[in-house]
């Protein structure tokens, strides 16, 4: 599996690559919802930057983005016959950078008439292009829109439904924004997993896990939707280097956010539900900045994550949703690097009580040393 380094300057944006190499290994349009100015454009451009090893020729040649507005016409969507090819060379020629494009960004997609929205919405379905009985298939590894949101009239609409994928682009936390101040803009890089189709493909989900899903989901989605999840499901245990019950529920928050509870519950114990609501509170108990009661927060959680670990069956989601807590600290950490000496002492807490070994070592290598390039003794 192809380990993708993506240099970006943009902070706290790791969702949504995570949700790009999600689209690209599934193959799926991505919807990026959020305010102008958050980076969803430079997030789909720093993301296909790294497949080309920032050689710009071909950044250029196989990206594109096109923004949409009321005068935009159809035209700019199926192409144009390049005249000079017809004129000069007598060669029936169509330019279409939409179907040329590998990484494409449809801008403002909610701005665009009904005639152009209509118009993407063929193009989506069949991935191609029709002129007669000349056919321009599409080369997209990741075909991505963007809007601020979806207009609530138009959430029956089938265009929309054709963004199986979709991720809230959040704004930059005040500390953080007043630290990037102080510091200037900086350069970091971000691992994402990119799995290739065949991976995808040889990727086993238990069929019982996934029978509950489906049972719990059915009705919240479309039938094009569910007949996708299965994919989408083996594609999230790749991306995020989750267990089967993780990816199941990652997905239920992507395709049907209403039903996670019920799909929790369905496909968690008492004690695992406790434990996971108890790691899924740990991010805001940590961006409150109370780290005496983080501390003893953490003790808690730790606590009932031993416990856990030590109940037969539940080693491998134990030791996940350990790496889910060092994920949690080291993204606070990389947003607020003023704070490592407190990082440092709630790891100094989870190294002394934690019998649970985390998923990911590389990850929690990486973690000490970030603590120790911040000037604090790891």
């Amino acid at each position: 599996m192809e380990i993708r380094k993506i240099k970006t300057k943009l902070v706290g944006k790791e969702s949504v690559f995570n949700i790009l190499a999600l689209s690209e290994a599934t193959g799926l349009p991505v919807l990026l919802l959020g305010e102008p100015g958050v980076g969803k454009t430079q997030t789909l451009l720093d993301y296909a930057a790294a497949k080309y090893q920032y050689n710009r020729e071909a950044v250029r040649k196989n990206t594109f983005v096109i923004e949409l507005d009321e005068g935009t016409k159809t035209s700019e969507i199926k192409g144009r016959v390049n005249m000079k090819s017809l004129l000069e060379d007598k060669e029936y020629k169509i330019d279409a950078p939409i179907a040329d494009a590998k990484f494409l960004l449809i801008n403002e997609v909610d701005k665009g008439t009904s005639g152009v929205r209509n118009t993407l919405l063929s193009v989506m379905r069949e991935k191609a292009l029709f002129y007669g009985d000349t056919i321009k298939k599409c080369k997209w590894e990741v075909m991505a829109g963007s809007c601020n949101v979806i207009p609530n009239d138009e959430l029956e609409n089938p265009f929309w439904d054709r963004f199986v994928l979709t991720e809230k682009v959040v704004r930059v936390g005040l500390d953080t924004m007043k630290d990037m101040w102080k510091k200037g803009e900086s350069m970091q890089e971000v691992m994402v997993n990119v799995p290739s189709k065949e991976e995808v493909d040889g990727c086993k989900i238990d069929d019982k896990l996934m029978a509950k899903f489906l049972t719990a989901v059915y009705t919240s989605a479309s039938d094009r939707t569910v007949y996708q999840i299965p994919r989408i499901v083996q594609a999230t245990k790749l991306v995020y280097s989750m267990t089967d019950s993780q990816a199941i529920i990652k997905v239920c928050e992507l395709v049907a956010p209403d039903k996670l509870g019920e799909v929790a519950s369905k496909l968690e114990t008492k004690r695992e539900n406790n434990v996971r609501s108890l790691v899924s509170q740990y991010n805001s108990i940590v961006q409150a900045n109370n780290w005496a009661y983080t501390q003893l927060f953490t003790t808690q959680l730790i606590t009932e994550l031993n416990d856990l670990h030590n109940t037969a069956g539940y080693k491998d989601k134990a030791s996940h949703l350990m790496n889910d807590i060092y994920m949690i600290l080291g993204e606070h950490l990389m947003n607020y690097t003023h704070d490592a000496s407190e990082i440092q002492a709630i790891m100094g807490v989870i190294m002394g009580k934690s019998t649970v070994p985390t998923s990911d070592q590389f990850y929690l290598d990486n973690l000490m040393n970030k603590i120790a390039e911040n000037g604090v003794q790891a």
